[in-house]
């Protein structure tokens, strides 16, 4: 009688132990409100050395707010055969960028609460692209004289996005795919040169610098083309923008 008195009350045990323990985990599982996660897609559009990290937060079962910020630095302009092109002895390549976001769940599509299913929401970003670069360069006389490039752009874009986030491996780690995200974005570019003497729009050199400026900051061949190269110049349009993107993350 002893002994099943004591055999009964192992397995009341064991299994209360058990069912507080999968409770807990539950319970664990509801209360994870936080993502930390990196953004992929910078490095294969700018360069491998641009790095965005971005951070989500669950407001409640359906809705949450994310930020990201990072580092966007542009490759070299290459040739056709992977080379590299540096026609600038000293320059810098780097940038940045900033986005903050609002989230809705879908209730009915989703099986599980946020930040795993189908969601949508306004999104706001902004970015800067920065070329500065200095070298010398030699006339069609044999004059050699030094030139000095400072460009930027900046974008401001408003827009709405369509994603899918999936929670895995213990709903612990995420794939966050942003699949639309049509934008309107405002586009501002400066263009800013120094030279001892102006550079003939015909020459190849010219025809060079232009290439790899339309490569590393869009829209500034709009300021080159046609004209000589000294002064400075503006330009600034808006119009329709697009995100997309691939983020991996861990969530707690």
């Amino acid at each position: 009688m002893l002994r099943k008195i004591t055999l009964i009350s192992c397995v009341l045990l064991i299994g209360g132990i058990s069912l507080f323990a999968q409770e807990n985990d539950t319970l664990k599982t509801k209360t994870r409100k936080n993502t930390i996660r990196w953004n992929i897609t910078p490095m294969f559009i700018f360069g491998p050395k641009s790095i965005v990290l971005g951070y989500e937060r669950v407001v409640n079962s359906h809705q949450s707010f994310a930020i990201n910020i990072g580092h966007l630095e542009k490759k070299p302009f290459s040739t056709k055969e992977g080379e590299d092109i540096n026609l600038f002895d000293h320059n810098d390549r780097g940038g940045f960028a900033f986005t903050g976001e609002y989230r809705f769940y879908f209730k009915k599509r989703n099986t599980k609460p946020a930040p795993d299913g189908l969601y949508w929401g306004p999104y706001a970003g902004y970015y800067g692209l920065n070329f500065d670069g200095k070298s010398k360069i030699t006339d069609e006389s044999g004059i050699e004289s030094d030139i000095e490039l400072n460009s930027k752009l900046r974008l401001m874009s408003v827009g709405v996005q369509l994603g899918y986030q999936f929670l895995i491996i213990n709903d612990r780690f995420t794939i966050d795919l942003m699949l639309l995200g049509p934008s309107i974005t405002n586009y501002k570019f400066e263009l800013g040169l120094q030279t001892e003497s102006s550079l003939d729009p015909e020459s190849e050199y010219y025809d060079d610098v232009k290439r790899i400026l339309d490569f590393l900051i869009p829209g500034s061949g709009i300021i080159l083309d046609g004209q000589e190269f000294s002064g400075s110049g503006r330009l600034g349009f808006i119009k329709a923008g697009f995100r997309y993107g691939v983020q991996i993350g861990y969530h707690f």
